[in-house]
């Protein structure tokens, strides 16, 4: 196959799965008008449509999609055995799989650490809550909020977490509330639609029956939100009482921008927790073993603190 192919399958397999020409362009270290070439000059030489162009962007075909998963997972393979054969560390790059979550609440908080610690890195985050086959990408690590690891895996654990309803100070003297006594009658209550795989997450209906609140009558016909983020943000908003993950609203908590106005004794745990994972016996190189270090060292820290805010 001739290069010039051989990058048209690159463009297209960026594309896809970061979904934006933009994106591609950026990860591949090309111009959006080199990628967008590439995947003419690949739909040409093939003789078909592999992405539909719409008004808001590339949409992949039904075809390209059948076979994306298997494309993600070739160049990957090219990837190791170009590494395998040059004898060369896997380079500076890491390239990170995390909920758009943890993406927008823990790690601008500890990233510009990352870099004063090992430097100069080619640092990717795939922020999605689908959950990726490491196994069938280019990518070194998953953050993901889960069970057990599974088969095939190394698991860092980093932390747990849960729900607690939190507010602002201000939203939370403006409507009285206290640790005395835990009423959510006349609350303004923020529902949000959190997409999770875990069997014992919390909504307001469940954290209710677990603490033995009742739960104001209307509770349903109050504002929803689904959000692919975090709710620290509308909380930190004011506009009204939310359901928080523990490792979602600690740092807000720590600074005083949001409070917990029912006190400790409102916190949920959950039974699953945060872990770093990767496939186990894959190669790693200094760069990537000094990001996994790290993140180990900023959990344990996390942890410690965590205990302090949320537990008895």
């Amino acid at each position: 196959m001739q290069l010039s192919h051989l990058n048209g399958w690159r463009a297209v397999e960026a594309v896809c799965r970061l979904g934006t020409i933009a994106r591609a362009a950026e990860e591949l270290g090309v111009t959006r008008p080199a990628v967008a070439a590439q995947l003419r000059a690949l739909e040409d030489r093939l003789g078909c449509t592999l992405f539909a162009r719409r008004p808001g962007g590339l949409e992949p075909t039904a075809e390209l999609l059948a076979v994306a998963a298997s494309l993600t997972e070739a160049m990957a393979a090219l990837a190791r055995v170009q590494d395998t054969l040059a004898g060369s560390e896997p380079g500076n790059r890491i390239a990170v799989s995390v909920t758009q979550t943890f993406a927008e609440t823990w790690l601008p908080r500890h990233l510009p650490d990352l870099f004063s610690k090992i430097g100069p890195v080619d640092l990717s985050l795939n922020t999605t809550w689908e959950v990726v086959d490491l196994t069938r990408s280019n990518l070194h690590f998953a953050i993901r909020y889960m069970g057990e690891a599974g088969e095939g895996y190394e698991a860092l654990p980093l932390f747990g977490s849960g729900v607690v309803p939190v507010c602002t100070p201000d939203f939370a003297a403006r409507y009285g509330l206290s640790e005395a006594k835990i009423d959510l009658s006349g609350i303004p209550i923020v529902h949000i639609d959190v997409p999770t795989s875990d069997p014992d997450w919390a909504d307001w209906a469940r954290w209710g029956a677990e603490m033995g609140v009742a739960l104001p009558q209307g509770l349903e016909a109050q504002p929803r939100y689904s959000l692919s983020g975090s709710g620290v943000r509308l909380a930190q908003s004011g506009v009204g009482l939310v359901l928080g993950g523990l490792s979602e609203v600690f740092a807000a908590l720590k600074a005083g921008t949001l409070i917990m106005p029912f006190g400790k004794k409102s916190v949920f745990p959950s039974l699953y927790t945060h872990k770093l994972i990767w496939i186990r016996g894959r190669r790693l190189g200094a760069v990537q073993r000094g990001f996994r270090d790290w993140i180990a060292d900023k959990a344990e820290a996390d942890r410690r603190l965590m205990r302090q805010i949320f537990d008895p």
